[in-house]
């Protein structure tokens, strides 16, 4: 565990919640960091060949199962049974006999399933929820954002990092979206999706999205689990829409713009990744994220996008790019060129099968970065 001096000496001693709190305010602040190591999105020139039976442990139906594992696993099998490779690739509940690598999502498994050595966190967020128990696992994956890497890399040794990607289909279908209408030229519809837990970050911006009701044509249509319906935030025409990944795609193709405000708490703003914004991007909806997080301020710059945290910094950002349709239209075809480069799954499986092939297990077993893994310049 790497504590910075500036902590207590007594802070180890803590229970695991507390100690959660207190490296989280520790880290927000600046006051310490941790290592973590980027897997390489190449494979490795000489994957282990020897049979492997690898297994996703996925305990719950989360969206971070879709994500992180049922979008990923098809890529990561397809490039295995390219190289040849002679691995039995498997994802659903815990294994029915011991496997050679068990990584789990988000939960401790029981043991005596996989060898201490290859049992693998992923943790996409709610490390509360397994700080007392990241003993138990060999790596720890930050499949999230950097930040929520380096925050994990102050409690294990062994921490590594995998961005959220999304399918070259997805991708593919975005940008024949683009092509199709580009966004200046849709109808005036301001895009937010997600679940309900997560509609506190919009609704906190109310007022400042009621106001472009009275400056613009706008219609906010807030897509999520919940009935439909129709009201008004002042001037604002405000539709729910019914969530699906087919419903999230079809709006995404028909909207102006998208907007991802985070939600108030730390972990929900400054930890979590871009991957709701870069969705947008994807399916060829240009968005708007929030400051708080570094990894959507690092997107945002590369396409030219502004954040926002404030709810004028919001208005602002809104009708700023709501009136320059050269600038919107720019931005999107931006956003989407890193999609297609760098945020595919064929890259996310290439990455596991660096892992998984012989890269995790590389000739420093203490924590130091695998002179394979070095970070790389992306702009």
């Amino acid at each position: 565990m790497i504590w910075d001096n500036t902590l207590p000496r007594w802070a180890p001693l803590l229970p695991a919640k507390l100690r959660f709190r207190h490296m989280l305010a520790a880290h927000h602040g600046g006051r310490t960091t941790g290592r973590f190591v980027p897997v390489p999105e190449e494979p490795p020139p000489d994957p282990r060949r020897a049979p492997l039976r690898i297994h996703f442990w996925t305990p719950n139906p989360w969206p971070s199962t879709a994500i992180h594992v049922d979008r990923v696993v098809p890529e990561l099998r397809r490039q295995v049974a390219a190289l040849g490779l002679p691995w039995q690739i498997d994802a659903g509940g815990l294994p029915t006999a011991p496997v050679d690598w068990l990584l789990c999502l988000k939960a401790v498994p029981p043991r005596g399933l996989c060898s201490p050595h290859r049992t693998v966190l992923l943790q996409p967020d709610d490390a509360d929820r397994v700080w007392a128990n990241l003993d138990r696992f060999a790596h720890v994956v930050s499949v999230s954002s950097p930040v929520f890497a380096s925050f994990l890399g102050t409690a294990h040794s062994r921490t590594w990092f995998i961005e959220e990607t999304e399918t070259v289909d997805l991708i593919e279908s975005g940008g024949a979206a683009l092509d199709a209408a580009a966004p200046s030229q849709r109808p005036p519809l301001l895009l937010w999706h997600g679940t309900r837990e997560s509609l506190d970050g919009l609704v906190a911006l109310k007022d400042a999205l009621a106001s472009l009701g009275r400056d613009t044509d706008a219609e906010l249509v807030i897509l999520t689990n919940l009935p439909e319906r129709s009201e008004r935030w002042g001037a604002l025409p405000v539709r729910y829409a019914a969530w699906s990944p087919k419903a999230l795609c079809a709006l995404a193709a028909q909207a102006r713009l998208g907007i991802v405000p985070a939600r108030p708490s730390v972990p929900d703003s400054y930890l979590k990744s871009a991957g709701r914004m870069r969705g947008l991007f994807a399916r060829g909806c240009p968005a708007i994220g929030d400051a708080r997080s570094p990894d959507v301020v690092a997107f945002s710059e590369i396409c030219g996008m502004p954040s926002a945290q404030t709810a004028d910094q919001w208005r602002d950002a809104i009708r700023q790019i709501w009136n320059d349709d050269v600038r919107l239209d720019r931005i999107a075809r931006q956003g989407h060129a890193q999609m297609r480069a760098h945020y595919n799954t064929a890259r996310t499986a290439a990455q596991w099968l660096w892992f998984l092939g012989g890269g995790a297990e590389g000739p420093d077993r203490h924590g130091s970065p695998h002179p394979a893994a070095l970070p790389r310049d992306r702009t």
